[in-house]
């Protein structure tokens, strides 16, 4: 009994693991910004309308990703409070378009968000699968000197999406899957002991 609850329990995490990495859609691309990036209100910390002045890729790229010659965006605007509100993208690159904007940092002079959406991918990117595939953009704002100064912006896209410090659900069914586990190894001794 035990070892059968064992082998179902890697079976399952493996069967997980496949369907949650998929390696013919996965990479990372980052983003600099040679505008004059802003926030409404001119406050960062308290701003929920941002633009980053010209987006633009770097040479941080992976996977579908991987030596993409160099992409403006132009300007890109968002407001954290409309989640379908940041998309950007063109032909070569593919389009990224938001379904959520949640905020993972903010302390005097930087705010961080996470930004959930779906990457169709363009003529350089090609055919993703899933296409739309789920996707997250992440960018960081910083203000010096805090509230009153010049802001400048980072981002990353990734795919599939990063972690944003709440648990996937697969990730969560690993973890039940193990405590069921050890909780039969420990109810099965228990009944040889007595």
């Amino acid at each position: 009994m035990i070892k059968s609850m064992l082998r179902f329990s890697f079976v399952a995490a493996l069967m997980l693991a496949a369907g949650v990495a998929n390696a013919d859609s996965t990479g990372s691309q980052g983003f600099a910004d040679l505008g004059t990036p802003a926030a409404v209100g001119g406050n960062i910390n308290t701003a929920t309308q941002f633009t980053v002045g010209s987006l633009i890729t770097n040479s941080s790229s992976t996977g579908v990703f991987a030596g993409i010659p160099t992409q403006s965006f132009g300007s890109v605007s968002f407001d954290t409070t409309v989640g379908s509100s940041l998309s950007f993208g063109n032909s070569t690159f593919g389009n990224f378009a938001s379904t959520s904007i949640t905020e993972i940092s903010n302390s005097a002079g930087q705010v961080s968000f996470y930004v959930l959406g779906n990457f169709t991918g363009g003529s350089y990117t090609g055919t993703l699968s899933p296409n739309p595939a789920p996707a997250s953009f992440t960018v960081s704002f910083t203000q010096t000197p805090a509230g009153t100064g010049a802001i400048s912006d980072s981002s990353t896209l990734s795919i599939p999406p990063v972690p944003s410090g709440v648990p996937e659900p697969s990730s969560i069914v690993l973890v039940g899957l193990g405590l069921a586990s050890v909780g039969v190894v420990a109810r099965r001794k228990k009944a040889v002991v007595a």
